[in-house]
């Protein structure tokens, strides 16, 4: 009996021995694996058009995985690069089923005293630095419902680069050759995004100030499209017992995050029509959260108050979306959750609904972080 434990202990080295120097080899080279898998279960109810029941897919956060990994290459100087995907936790797909990393895929160098550039499929700095301002993640109705410079989006063929901290305070601006993706020969032919921000965090404290751009494709220009571009200001401050975040934002002749609804048949996400050929939105975001028990309170709401009228002469009225949720931390990874949204003027797929459509989603669930 001695024996045959003793010989399975040393086939058991053998096949670990393996697994356990990859494992060092990994750590060595830096390597990180990472991710967050959240998935609950919602009701969510338009008016006119009933009501779904099912399991919601991110309700706090959205579910992916990815690869991180730094070099040190001396005197300061680092290499790094982020492959980052997104699923869906309630069927296992690809969150988009065309693109393996669809939230980053990037290489970039670094230096401590300097700053970093970045190259690839990555976020905005405007959607970076803006996201920040965010108390309440809530799937379809966080900051990003009206704030969409502030959306979870991702362009690609991008360059980015950050300065260092400066006391506080960090610069970012950045240029996307293809924000589209229409991969056409011609710049021309290719929409192309420009992004810069602003921010100083210090303490309790955070200010962002932030501008995005597009230059619309040829042939979204042709058909009335201006060029999108959006303005965002905002401060948070934590006071321990109360978190409070506010924020403003002028967004002007579409999207630009390609990341709207599309009632109009535009293409690219940019909007309803009267917004794309001129019209503005002016956003207000007002959030906080408050440890309250073995866990926290999320508040948060916004107004976008839009200048256009629909087609029927109507003017378009302005959309408001308010959370209410609660959060409670089981250990450092996992986290249980629960909220109630109500939207009012306002869908999920399109925004300013001009049938003034109202829309309430309730729902809980469990976000897990590795």
């Amino acid at each position: 009996m001695k024996k045959a434990f003793c010989a399975v202990v040393m086939v058991g080295g053998l096949i670990l021995s393996p697994v356990l120097a990859t494992a060092a080899a990994v750590e060595d080279f830096g390597l990180h694996l990472y991710g967050v898998v959240d998935a609950g279960v919602a009701v969510t109810s338009v008016s006119g058009q009933g009501s779904h029941a099912g399991v919601l897919n991110g309700g706090l956060t959205d579910s992916l995985w990815g690869l991180s990994g730094t070099d040190d290459l001396g005197g300061g100087w680092r290499s790094r690069f982020g492959l980052e995907s997104g699923f869906d936790p309630s069927s296992g797909q690809l969150e988009d089923e065309g693109r393996l990393f669809n939230y980053a895929a990037w290489v970039g160098l670094g230096n401590d005293t300097y700053g970093e550039v970045r190259l690839g499929r990555q976020r905005t700095i405007g959607q970076t630095f803006g996201n920040a301002l965010e108390i309440a993640s809530w799937k379809d109705m966080g900051m990003g419902a009206t704030f969409k410079a502030s959306d979870n989006f991702q362009f690609s063929n991008m360059v980015n680069v950050t300065s260092a901290d400066w006391n506080g305070f960090q610069l970012g601006a950045g240029y996307s050759f293809d924000a589209g993706d229409q991969n056409r020969f011609r710049s021309n032919q290719n929409t192309r995004a420009v992004s810069a921000g602003l921010k100083y965090e210090s303490g309790p404290l955070l200010a962002v100030a932030t501008w995005d751009q597009l230059q619309l494709a040829s042939s979204d220009s042709a058909a009335g499209a201006k060029r999108p571009r959006a303005v965002q200001l905002g401060a948070a401050y934590d006071f321990e017992v109360l978190k409070l975040s506010l924020a403003w934002s002028r967004q002007q002749n579409g999207y630009v995050g390609l990341d709207g609804g599309d009632p109009d048949n535009l293409g690219q996400g940019l909007g309803p029509a009267p917004f794309v050929q001129g019209g503005t939105i002016n956003a207000w975001l007002v959030g906080a959260s408050v440890p309250f028990g073995p866990g926290t309170v999320l508040v948060q709401w916004s107004l976008a108050r839009p200048d256009w009228q629909w087609d029927n002469g109507m003017t378009a009225r302005k959309a408001q979306v308010a959370t209410l949720g609660y959060t409670y931390a089981l250990s450092p990874r996992t986290t249980l959750y629960g909220f109630a949204g109500y939207a009012s003027n306002y869908t999920l797929d399109d925004q300013f609904d001009p049938a003034h459509s109202h829309t309430t989603r309730v729902g809980a669930g469990v976000s897990h972080h590795f």
